[in-house]
């Protein structure tokens, strides 16, 4: 039983030896390669290959009846990794890149007369972090009635410095869009206040230019105990822009407006007590216009959110604002209680020059 194990233990001994014969190594030339790489180096090498044991085989031998296997001198990724270092120019400071062999393939096309016709296919990706940039293919032919792994070699070198270049010259145009997107943005958000000019039938506050009764140009409900209504609105508009450093910026308008047309006071009661109360009601807006300026300063957005962010914001100050108007009328009787009128212009006063967003 002893004997026959050893006899197995000998042929497999011997099927090892006679493989590893019939592998041919080829050792890549140390030939300096005089187009330095100027935007990365090859910080590492990866071969990404099933089967990194060869690199294919060829028609080699009188009329290339022998069929020959190759393989780089300790293996693809290491021979291509000494082989760069040692003979390629390099700015180490630059971008590191990961370089992975997704193909390397040598195969025997046939024979012509005398010639032995070998191709050889090499595809290249480069990495980095993890994420793959690009991928390319290089390669050719080679015939030849003697040895034709020095031809081999010879592209190899050759096809290697194609696609280094090739991708050299790719980094360099697309480096800065790569690492931008690649940068975690940020969001900055301006907010100021802005005036419509344009529109002849808007007037914007503004503490220089105070209503008059000529502005209450719309047409009077025709029942109801109103004697006045002032139409004014707090608006809010944005901008957004993004530069190449991934950031972005947040430009925020805040208007507050009032409408001549849709505002609208009864023809008995122009007088001076009417337009002073539906001035507080302009001045309430612009107070609560200030506050959501102040509240987008003090805010803390977020890159992705922002916009609902901003939406939130706005709502919660327009409500504040009804309310705040509500109970503004509720106080004064709608401008028929003189002595709550008072306090209430004595109160929006206050906060009119606590405010910093509108100035005299």
């Amino acid at each position: 039983m002893n004997k026959i194990s050893g006899a197995l233990l000998i042929l497999i001994l011997g099927s090892i030896s006679l493989f590893a014969q019939d592998v041919k190594f080829i050792s890549l030339k140390n030939e300096k390669i005089s187009a330095p790489l100027k935007n990365y180096f090859i910080a590492s090498v990866k071969d990404e290959r099933a089967d990194t044991s060869n690199i294919g085989s060829i028609k080699n031998g009188l009329l290339g009846k022998k069929n020959q296997t190759l393989n780089l001198q300790n293996g693809a990724s290491s021979a291509m990794f000494q082989f760069i270092r040692n003979n390629v120019i390099q700015d180490t400071s630059a971008s590191p890149i990961e370089m992975h062999i997704t193909k390397f393939k040598v195969v025997a096309n046939g024979t012509s007369g005398l010639k032995t016709e070998n191709e050889l296919t090499i595809s290249l990706a480069f990495y980095h972090d993890t994420s793959k940039l690009f991928e390319t293919t290089g390669g050719g032919i080679t015939e030849t009635t003697g040895d034709a792994t020095k031809l081999i070699e010879e592209l190899i070198r050759g096809s290697m410095q194609t696609m280094l270049q090739q991708f050299d010259e790719w980094w360099a145009k697309n480096k800065s869009y790569y690492l931008a997107i690649r940068t975690k943005p940020t969001i900055k958000v301006e907010v100021s206040l802005e005036q419509d000019l344009d529109n002849p039938d808007i007037i914007s506050y503004s503490p220089k230019r105070p209503l008059t009764l000529d502005d209450f140009q719309g047409k009077p409900t025709e029942s109801g105990s109103t004697v006045a209504i002032t139409y004014s609105i707090v608006m809010m508009k944005y901008s957004t822009a993004r530069t190449a450093n991934n950031e972005i910026f947040v430009d925020v308008y805040v208007l507050t407006n009032f409408s001549k047309s849709k505002s609208w006071c009864r023809s008995e009661h122009r007088n001076a007590e009417t337009l002073e109360h539906e001035q507080r009601h302009f001045d309430i807006s612009a107070i609560k216009a200030c506050e959501l300026v102040d509240t987008i300063r003090k805010f803390t957005f977020s890159v992705d959110g922002f916009p609902s962010e901003l939406q939130r914001i706005q709502r919660i100050k327009q409500n504040e604002l009804d309310k705040m108007q509500e109970q503004y009328d509720a106080e004064t009787r709608h401008g028929n209680g003189p002595l709550t009128q008072e306090k209430w212009n004595k109160l929006i006063k206050e906060k009119l020059e606590s405010i910093s967003c509108f100035s005299s």
